[in-house]
């Protein structure tokens, strides 16, 4: 009951710091403007990661315990926070955000001693010592989840929706582990989340003048804690999740990041120069409305999620479960890597049926 509290407590004082930064916000260039590949027809305040990050900091403070065990954590959040403003107001370069994001990951290796070990019995011969790949790997896979979540910011509700049902089955994941500290820091963090989304996501309630967007601020802070709990929930040393399990929960932040990838490196293009080859633009070209797009993505990512718990929990092997999740990278590679090629074979097969009925 304590951690509801406190999480209510979180998400009021975010909405309350939503509303109170829009003027400043103006002052200091914390907005997005509309035009190019931007969605919206109006400028927008880039406040919400700030927000939802003070929010969540100032419940916190109260928490002598949580403060202590995560302290590296947090100072890892004040650098990519300080990082995230400056590129909020267009002071930061591609260059420079990739290196805070690889500072915050050293800090998390090196110093909380955070790292991947093993990636568990993939194969059914014992589990995938990593040994002194432990700390580029884990390096890198940060720095990718934390750039996979700020791609996907790109659709009102998505990224942020997106980071709240990932940390959501980690705060379930650390309750079953008996992690208290763990779960009291997510809880509170979905609250501020929760506040956040009040203000971004498509709602009969939130008009033009309160739509409010997370900002690089924010999607590099919940990034880097979907990262933190990705290693910190499997590699304990004794009682555990299996890191299989991580794949499954991340979902549709991993498969995006993967085929987008894949795709700029085929067409030899930057990997870091953005585009609208995301799954959520992909969704939106072959016709879905924006609350539709984001329905199925939020959805299918809880079911990805649902999916790898319940294969854990049933029993089934890591084997099985990374095999069944190669089948699901296989039929998201199919569906959304060539999906003009793709299309046009479904035009072109359609304009067929079409005349093949006509007199």
């Amino acid at each position: 009951m304590t951690f509801l509290i406190e999480a209510l407590l979180s998400g009021l004082l975010t909405a309350a710091l939503i509303v109170l930064l829009r003027r400043p916000a103006l002052r200091f260039g914390l907005i997005d403007h509309a035009g190019g590949r931007k969605r919206h027809g109006e400028a927008v305040p880039r406040i919400g990661g700030l927000s939802l990050t003070l929010g969540f900091l100032v419940v916190l403070l109260f928490s002598a315990s949580v403060l202590s065990q995560y302290a590296v954590a947090l100072v890892a959040v004040g650098t990519l926070v300080t990082v995230g403003l400056l590129d909020d107001m267009g002071e930061v370069s591609a260059r420079t955000k990739l290196a805070a994001q690889a500072i915050a990951a050293l800090l998390m290796t090196s110093w909380a001693n955070l790292f991947l070990t093993d990636l568990g019995n993939l194969f059914g011969h014992g589990p995938v010592e990593l040994r002194n790949w432990g700390i580029p790997l884990t390096i890198f896979s940060t720095v990718a989840v934390i750039n996979g979540l700020n791609m996907l910011d790109g659709l009102d509700g998505l990224a942020g929706g997106l980071a709240f049902s990932t940390l959501a089955f980690f705060a379930v994941l650390a309750a079953s582990l008996g992690d208290l500290d763990a779960v009291k820091l997510l809880t509170v963090l979905l609250g501020a989340i929760a506040g956040f989304l009040a203000f971004n996501l498509p709602h009969p309630w939130r008009n033009a003048r309160h739509r409010t967007f997370l900002g690089d601020t924010g999607s590099l802070v919940l990034g880097f804690f979907v990262a933190w709990f990705s290693v910190a929930l499997t590699q304990r040393p004794a009682t555990r999740v299996p890191p299989i399990v991580m794949p499954w929960i991340l979902g549709v932040i991993l498969l995006d990041t993967f085929t987008v990838t894949v795709r700029r490196a085929l067409r030899r293009r930057n990997p870091t120069v953005p585009d609208r080859g995301h799954i959520h633009h992909l969704l939106l070209r072959r016709g879905f409305t924006e609350r539709q797009t984001l329905a199925i993505l939020l959805g299918g990512n809880a079911l990805l999620g649902l999916i790898g718990i319940v294969l854990w929990r049933s029993g089934v092997s890591a084997r099985i479960s990374f095999l069944l999740f190669l089948g699901v990278i296989a039929a998201y590679v199919a569906a959304f890597l060539f999906p003009n090629r793709l299309f046009r074979r479904r035009g072109r097969a359609m304009e067929t049926a079409g005349n093949s009925r006509s007199p």
